[in-house]
Formats: C-alpha cells, structure tokens, sequence
C-alpha cells in the first residue's frame, strides 16, 4: 500500500508539474531559446484555458436564457431597475408562490430589462459560480491525481476553472462601463477599461449586442467564444432544441400584443401598464443595458 501511495502522489505531482520535454523546468537556467519557447507555451496555455472558460460560460448562459418560465404571468411580468426587483420579489405573491425553478428562471431573466447594478453581492455572484463549478473541480483533483489527465491539459484546465468565479466580474464590469460607473479616471478602471478594449475582457460593445438581440453572444468572461456559442444556437434553433425566438423577445412581443389588444378595447389604463412603459424601456434599452 505505501508503494501503490507513493506512485499515486508522484502521477499526480507529474500531472499539475511536469514541464514539457523540449523545455528546462527551470526558467534561470535555460537558453534564450528555451526561455522564449517556455513563455510561448505559458502564453499559449493560458490563452486556451481562458478560451474554455468563456465557452462555458456561453454555453450555461444560453441554456439558461432559452429556459421558460412555465406560469405566463410571471414570465410576462417585468421590472425596469433593481430595486422594483427587489420589492416584486419580496412581495408579489406572483413571484413567492410560483415554483423555485420559475423563480429562478425569472430571477435570470429579469437581466435583460434590469441590466445594471447586479441584484446580488459581488460576494454572491462569485459563489453562484464556485457552487457548480466544485464538484467538476474535485472530480478533476481526483482524475489528476490517479494520472488520468495529461499535464497540459491539467495546466489549462485547472486554469480555466480556477478563474471561473471571475465570469460575472467581467460580466457586470461590461454593463458598470457602459453606465459610467468603470472609467479611466482611476489606476483600477484603467487597467479594466484597457484589457475590455483589447478583448482580453469582455467588451460592453460586444456584450451589448447580447442586450439588444437575446440570441447571440451569450460568452461573459472575453467573448472569444462567441462564434462557436452563436452557431450552436443557430443549430439548437434549428433541430427544434430551441425555439427560433428568444424568450425575452417572445415575453416582448406578447406584451406588446396584449398592451395593443387593450388599447383596443378602450383600456387606457392597461395600455399605460403593459405598454408605454415596456416601450419607453425598449426604446432605452440599448442606450444603458
């Protein structure tokens, strides 16, 4: 047992460790040549690894928004700011009586018409990632440590799911941009303003598209994968997984639609409820998201 112990410990110290052949596990004593293969490799791992993250942050988030909320009247019911979120919630038997996965569902949805600031902590968001993201990641600690996983792909992977929590700091930084609360003018706001106009983070002008069209750039950490993630709903759409219109642009439409019946029907009132203001929002939406 100590033998089969301590091959186990070594396959997994390989695993995480182990350089690649072609290069000197110590960057001190290498050539110029290993030295600069060596920083190629690390520049090339961690691109690939922050690749894979925002795939998946693409994938779960397209998931998630072609999601429906089974009762029609919650998943018609909007609010435009954070804090008339916060009061439907708490308040409206609307939301408190409808299941948890309704809940939730809404609760996700509600993004898009109240975009900015963030109904949760920065302290929760985070832990919204790091729930789902633990068991894959004891999982993985498991397979690396048996010696199932090649050490390059550990490297990245484990890269990938160590920054994971980071997603919707990106994600919200993209919308606190575009409502003036991240700028240049601080040491901070800069380096994030600069990485999100290089790409490195995820742009508000690409993020935005997301807010204006519901089917299309899902990715919240960079937006590298957003083509992939794009074609994959075009190709979920298209077999019938999805739906062809967007949930959100569905709940729209058919508020729209009620809203025109009621101005038919002589109803001001309702027409005032379920349309001047849901069209003054989408008139504005694009503007601050």
């Amino acid at each position: 047992l100590l033998t089969v112990n301590r091959f186990r410990r070594r396959r997994f110290a390989v695993a995480v460790s182990a350089p690649s052949k072609r290069v000197s596990p110590h960057p001190i004593a290498m050539s110029a040549t290993d030295f600069t293969l060596w920083v190629i490799q690390c520049i090339v791992e961690f691109s690939i690894g922050l690749y894979v993250l925002d795939l998946i942050s693409g994938i779960v988030h397209m998931h998630l928004d072609y999601q429906e909320v089974k009762s029609r009247k919650l998943r018609l019911h909007v609010e435009n700011n954070i804090k008339d979120v916060i009061k439907f919630e708490k308040d409206d038997p609307l939301f408190y009586d409808a299941t948890p996965n309704d809940q939730f569902l809404w609760n996700f949805h509600v993004h898009h018409d109240a975009p900015y600031p963030s109904l949760d902590s920065e302290w929760e968001l985070m832990m919204q990632i790091v729930r789902p993201l633990s068991l894959p990641y004891l999982l993985s600690v498991g397979l690396c440590y048996m010696g199932y996983m090649p050490p390059t792909f550990a490297r990245i992977w484990f890269g990938a799911l160590t920054a994971g929590p980071l997603m919707q700091k990106t994600h919200f930084g993209a919308h606190a941009r575009n409502h003036g609360v991240l700028t240049y003018n601080t040491w901070g706001g800069a380096v994030i303003c600069f990485l999100q106009d290089y790409g490195v983070l995820l742009s508000p002008a690409v993020h935005k598209k997301h807010h204006e069209e519901f089917d299309c750039n899902f990715c919240i950490f960079n937006g590298w994968a957003n083509p992939v993630v794009n074609q994959l709903r075009v190709a979920f759409s298209w077999t019938g997984w999805y739906p062809l219109e967007a949930p959100t642009t569905q709940a729209r439409r058919e508020r729209a639609e009620e809203a025109a019946a009621a101005d038919k029907m002589g109803n001001p009132k309702g027409m005032d409820k379920l349309g001047s203001m849901k069209l003054k929002h989408r008139q504005t939406a694009s503007a601050k998201y």
